[in-house]
């Protein structure tokens, strides 16, 4: 009995559905963000000044615009402190949050031990459940917003074992997550449907070699805090989006007494874009200064290089596997941006917003259990940190079962 392509199986189920879960948070960066972030007001003042003061090509309402010359003499004589909440985070800036963990990480121990854990008799075909949570900070700065998020999620799989080195299978998944920005700014919602196909491949007892290739769709609402001398109130908007998402992963185990050894090292793309769209103000006055947005993508392509260090443990029900990992990242692409917000009321005359950089070298940190029942059924428990990045903190926590029929 081979237990290896079930086991490894198993893992990519569990650190795929991982990875669609965390891969949600790029959106964030790609929507207007909600803070006061300085560079930003400073810039949308500026605008507004060049627009009252030497006139639009197009101006679709007239009034609006008065309306928001007036507020910005208002302003200038006043000298008071307004904030517009305007400041754009960097598309993909380092907020994905564990997707550079993956497949062949948890499981492979598994692979010397026959006589008990997951059974390959039990059929060729397997199903994978596993609900998700996440926990996401970012800090604020002169450029971006700072917030704080919450992500849950739901992934279901299923694949079919080839044979005993080949497992070929697909997920599908959802996730929902909200934003609240510092300040009591506003907040972001986002969701993300998604579809992988996934292939393990198993050349040997010691090495595991993965690919998957992804789409998810996205949908974002959105609202935002305005004061702009004596207009305030709430922008609100909505838009829809989508991810392109490919890897490949490579592992290599060794035992060294009880303890497994595997380094790996794993190279994964993003490709998000959203749709371009106009808020909506919930008065008269807010609805002055709603801004239009353009369509935006990013990429992002990242290699994580790393090790997992895991023992066994054998009962008479099956086998005990907790696990450590640790894996650092680096981001190639996610270049900071220019992004470019015009008023709805003056279409083809806006102003750009800069972004940060992202931090582009961080550690992925890892915790796991993963119990091989006799008769088939592999269930795990895992918890995942993002540290040593500048901007962004962040954890995950997965749980779930595989079930072979």
């Amino acid at each position: 009995m081979n237990t290896g392509a079930i086991e490894s199986k198993a893992s990519h189920l569990a650190l795929t559905s991982k990875f669609l879960v965390s891969v949600l948070t790029l959106g964030v960066g790609l929507m207007p963000q909600q803070a006061s972030a300085a560079a930003g007001n400073a810039q949308f003042y500026q605008y507004v000044f060049d627009i009252c003061n030497t006139a639009p090509t197009v101006v679709t309402d007239l009034t609006k615009y008065n309306n928001v010359c007036a507020a910005f003499a208002g302003y200038a004589t006043s000298g008071s402190v307004n904030s517009v909440n305007v400041g754009t985070a960097n598309a993909g800036s380092g907020t994905s949050l564990h997707k550079k963990k993956r497949i062949g990480e948890n499981l492979d121990e598994q692979k010397e031990k026959p006589a008990k854990g997951a059974s390959a008799d039990g059929g060729g075909w397997g199903f994978l459940i596993t609900p998700q949570y996440s926990k996401n900070k970012r800090i604020e700065t002169d450029l971006e917003n700072g917030y704080q998020s919450e992500l849950a999620g739901l992934v279901v799989g299923l694949d079919y074992r080839v044979s005993d080195s080949l497992v070929l299978g697909g997920t599908l998944g959802q996730t929902r997550d909200k934003a609240n920005f510092l300040n009591d700014a506003g907040w972001l919602k986002t969701s993300n449907n998604t579809f992988t196909l996934y292939g393990t491949w198993l050349p040997s007892d010691s090495i595991a070699v993965d690919g998957y290739l992804g789409y998810g769709k996205l949908n974002f609402d959105n609202q935002r805090q305005v004061a702009f001398s004596f207009i305030s109130g709430i922008t609100s908007g909505s838009t829809t989006g989508n991810q392109v998402m490919a890897g490949v992963s490579a592992s290599y185990q060794t035992d060294i007494g009880r303890v497994n050894l595997s380094p790996f090292i794993n190279l994964d793309y993003i490709k998000t874009s959203i749709k371009g769209y106009s808020e909506i103000g919930s008065n008269p006055d807010a609805d002055s200064i709603a801004l239009h947005y353009g369509d935006r993508s990013t990429i992002s392509l990242t290699s994580s290089l790393g090790v997992r260090l895991a023992t066994s443990h054998d009962y008479d029900w099956g086998t005990l596997a907790p696990s450590v990992r640790l894996a650092a990242v680096h981001e190639f692409q996610n270049k900071a941006k220019q992004i470019n917000n015009e008023f709805v009321i003056t279409p083809g005359t806006g102003f750009l917003v800069a972004t940060d950089a992202p931090d582009r070298n961080y550690l992925n940190l890892g915790i796991g259990v993963t119990a091989a029942l006799n008769g088939g059924a592999l269930l795990f428990l895992d918890f995942d940190k993002r540290t040593q990045d500048k901007l962004l903190s962040s954890w995950a926590v997965s749980l779930g079962g595989l079930f072979e029929f």
